[in-house]
């Protein structure tokens, strides 16, 4: 998800760069059978991590990034890598930086189930759509930064072309991508095992209305998807239901170590930073629903603010989270 406007030059940047996947994700080892690919910080609201688990028969992958490229690289790691079949593909929730991209891995990787909440498969039409939507979106950038290369440089044109040409062909190759239907909806707490290695899927409906989180390594690893962001996004969520399960899981003593949709793992005690942002959310929302939005956004609590803005990216992505929440929190009343 993009969270805010770029200008020309730094847009393609981005464009060519998911097309020539440059970006750096990090592999953290949790435990033998769990590797956590961690997005690079200055990416980490544009796009997501990823969690692999391998047990003696069976791997699972938890969300794909939506930089396509990298889903592909990925794949070929995996097949060099893997001892055991690909068994299981997981969508966190539907938001495209973690689902399109596991139909790169689908391509890749047939035999594997995808696994899925129940009301996300309910809608999977619509997703399957999205996939498209998407890389109508990428042509129409490539089109529309052809144009504006004519203005530029001849020593930055040639350069340029030869990104966009890349991007191009890759381009035509996604084209070919179906996101395969899911084979397991989750609407209640499921179990599976990977050989020798149990895990537990169990569903939410917080950070949307379809959410999925797994629980491994004898239920001390959880990988929460964006509902455990430190930083967390709460526009199209349910921030009543969200802070209840943010509270739920810390009162898991099992759960040691948090795998977030985006940015670095957490200690079930770090949960505290989402939860004092979206409980100040509804607070001021409450108080004053009579406000729009622009008079609301400076009330917020200086403090909690101040925990956010570390860096330009974090202020930036501070900002638009705020609005979308309060914007979320009067229109559900």
């Amino acid at each position: 998800m993009r969270i805010y406007a770029l200008s020309m030059w730094a847009f393609l940047a981005l464009l060519t760069a998911s097309f020539s996947s440059k970006a750096k994700v990090t592999w953290q080892t949790i435990s033998p059978e769990i590797q956590f690919l961690q997005q690079q910080a200055s990416l980490r609201f544009y796009d997501s991590n990823q969690v692999l688990i391998e047990g003696k028969t069976c791997a699972l992958m938890f969300d794909a990034s939506g930089d396509f490229a990298a889903v592909e690289q990925l794949a070929q790691r995996l097949k060099k890598r893997l001892k055991t079949p690909l068994c299981y593909l997981v969508a966190s929730h539907y938001h495209d930086d973690h689902l399109l991209g596991l139909a790169v891995l689908q391509a890749t990787f047939p035999d594997a189930k995808l696994i899925v909440h129940q009301q996300l498969a309910n809608e999977f039409t619509h997703y399957q759509k999205a996939l498209n939507d998407k890389l109508d979106g990428y042509e129409k950038s490539i089109e529309l930064s052809y144009q504006r290369l004519a203005s530029q440089p001849q020593e930055q044109q040639t350069v340029w072309r030869e990104k966009l040409s890349l991007a191009k062909q890759r381009l035509f190759r996604w084209r070919e991508l179906t996101l395969n239907p899911p084979a397991i909806r989750i609407a209640k707490e499921t179990h599976l095992d990977l050989g020798d290695y149990p895990i537990t899927v169990m569903p939410y409906q917080a950070h949307t209305h379809g959410d999925l989180v797994l629980t491994a390594d004898h239920g001390r690893v959880l990988l929460g998807g964006d509902i455990t962001d430190w930083l967390p996004y709460p526009g199209h969520g349910q921030i009543d239901n969200w802070l209840a399960a943010l509270t739920e899981i810390q009162q898991n003593s099992a759960i040691t170590t948090i795998l977030p949709g985006h940015g670095a793992q957490l200690t079930p005690a770090e949960l505290n930073q989402p939860k004092t942002f979206l409980s100040a959310i509804l607070t001021l929302a409450n108080a004053q629903p009579e406000k729009p939005i622009g008079e609301l956004i400076p009330l917020f609590p200086e403090q909690i603010k101040q925990d956010y803005h570390f860096d330009e990216v974090g202020q930036r992505a501070f900002v638009m989270f705020l609005e979308a929440g309060l914007k979320q929190a009067k229109s559900s009343k």
